[in-house]
Order: structure tokens, then C-alpha cells, then sequence
């Protein structure tokens, strides 16, 4: 009676133990997934700066040559 109890026990053990490691590499996977995530749209919002930047600068290229003109 004892010894399956222990066994029992140890069973039940182990099977937390399984839990809790495939809970761990669920969260690993999703933090990761979160990094992947948060980097694309950084790069991505770091792209429409660039391409903001662009356009302004070509604005004020624009402007400089039409007042330069007008001089």
C-alpha cells in the first residue's frame, strides 16, 4: 500500500514537472515570438522615419531652388 502511494507520488511529480517545463518553453517561444515581433516594427518604423526624412528633405531642395530663382 505504501510503496504505491510513493509511486503515486512520484508519478504525479513527474507529471508536474512536465507541466511545468512545457510551460516554461511555451513562454520562451512566445517571448521570442514577442522580440521578433517588436523588432520587425521597429525596423519597419524606422524605415518610414527614413523615407519621411527623405521626402522632407526634398521639399525643402524644392523650395531653397524655387526662392534661389526667384533672387
Amino acid at each position: 500500500m505504501r510503496g504505491s502511494f510513493l509511486e503515486m507520488l512520484l508519478v504525479l511529480r513527474e507529471e508536474s514537472e512536465r507541466k511545468a517545463e512545457a510551460r516554461l518553453l511555451e513562454e520562451k517561444a512566445d517571448a521570442e515570438a514577442r522580440r521578433r515581433e517588436d523588432k520587425l516594427e521597429r525596423e519597419d518604423r524606422a524605415r518610414r522615419d527614413r523615407e519621411e526624412a527623405r521626402a522632407r528633405t526634398q521639399d525643402l531642395l524644392l523650395l531653397i531652388g524655387a526662392l534661389t530663382k526667384k533672387a
